[in-house]
């Protein structure tokens, strides 16, 4: 009879403890260690029933695990609480994550995304994780790896290396005085590599670019350290989206060739480079060379003026900027000039 009471009480105190963690809503993994009591409870009572069985101790701690899963993954689907069968990994203030068995749950700033499969890349927005640049974040890479490790990290710097359509490398760097086309020294000894799910055909090495990513791993590759990125985002930088020329204009009346430019050719001009930031100067050669730029981002929703032979025949269309002319010759050569020269049709010959 003693131990019919014994058993009777176990279960109950088990059953209540096997309840309470379902009431509470936090994170905490307290309420792991109350379930797990529960389980234990209503296991052991079984301990003092009369005819002990010993499957069913073996089975019943087995089956309320199960059950309390089940139960767990219902109140997430039905009441957006979260689990108890996971921990947390908090990237930042405004974003974790709970990793469970066969999931994890992204917490973007309160909002709560089940990534089933662990299949899904970065899902919160940009601003849930602080930036870090890439030469601090290179600094100590043994060190930050340890610090960072299956956190999501957002971080700036260059690309310096793309590997098909699979991957792209961010090193550490130091610029140098009057280097153009976003020129800079990388230290390749230390490697972020990104892996990726998306087209990196509007990249090139060298640019400047934001990426988030799991840090997933470090490995050794000879003398390279490698710390891999999984689940990654690209974000392109916004430094490209405002630009201003930088002009030296000269007294030559020659039609020079813009280097590789084909059919583009300067008038009057020394030197035409393109402004984003103090540090990122690009000569217009280049950006035309690597289709960044196009005449249509040259002369914009700019009007034009035909201009005609004596036959009246159209030879060509002149545009006049604000820092320099542009002329389109029907034949496509294209004549960028200083605007105190006068651009004839006789230039297009």
């Amino acid at each position: 009879m003693l131990m019919k009471k014994r058993s009777i009480i176990l279960i109950i105190l088990g059953a209540i403890l096997l309840i309470i963690p379902f009431c509470l809503s936090n994170y905490s993994i307290l309420r792991l260690i109350i379930l797990a009591l529960g389980i234990f409870l209503i296991t052991l009572s079984l301990v003092f029933v009369k005819k002990r069985n010993i499957f069913l101790i073996i089975i019943t701690p087995l089956i309320l695990i199960c059950l309390s899963y089940a139960v767990d993954t219902f109140m997430f689907y039905q009441f957006k609480r979260i689990p108890l069968f996971v921990y947390e990994i908090k990237s930042s203030d405004s974003m974790s994550t709970y990793n469970s068995f066969f999931y994890r749950i992204f917490d973007c700033n309160g909002s709560l995304t089940l990534d089933y499969g662990y299949l899904s890349d970065y899902v919160c927005a940009e601003e849930d994780l602080d930036e870090v640049d890439i030469n601090t974040f290179l600094s100590e890479p043994n060190k930050t790896y340890d610090e960072y490790k299956n956190k999501f990290v957002k971080l700036s710097g260059k690309i310096s290396k793309i590997s098909g359509e699979e991957s792209i490398e961010l090193s550490s760097f130091t610029t140098t005085d009057g280097s153009l086309n976003g020129y800079v020294n990388f230290n390749t000894n230390y490697v972020v590599r990104v892996n990726v799910n998306e087209s990196l055909s509007n990249y090139r090495i060298y640019d400047n670019i934001t990426v988030i990513g799991r840090v997933a791993n470090l490995t050794e590759e000879g003398n390279v350290t490698v710390i891999n990125l999984l689940d990654t985002m690209l974000i392109p930088s916004n430094i490209y989206d405002n630009y201003s020329y930088e002009i030296v204009n000269s007294n030559n009346e020659e039609l020079v060739s813009l280097a590789s430019a084909q059919n583009y050719y300067l008038y009057g001009i020394s030197s035409l480079t393109v402004k984003y930031t103090n540090n990122d100067i690009y000569e217009l050669s280049y950006l035309i060379t690597d289709s960044r730029f196009t005449l249509d981002t040259i002369i914009g929703d700019t009007s034009a003026t035909n201009m005609y032979d004596d036959e009246e025949t159209l030879q060509a269309k002149f545009y006049e900027l604000e820092k320099f002319n542009v002329m389109v010759c029907e034949n496509d050569k294209k004549i960028i000039a200083n605007k105190s020269f006068d651009l004839t049709i006789d230039l297009c010959d």
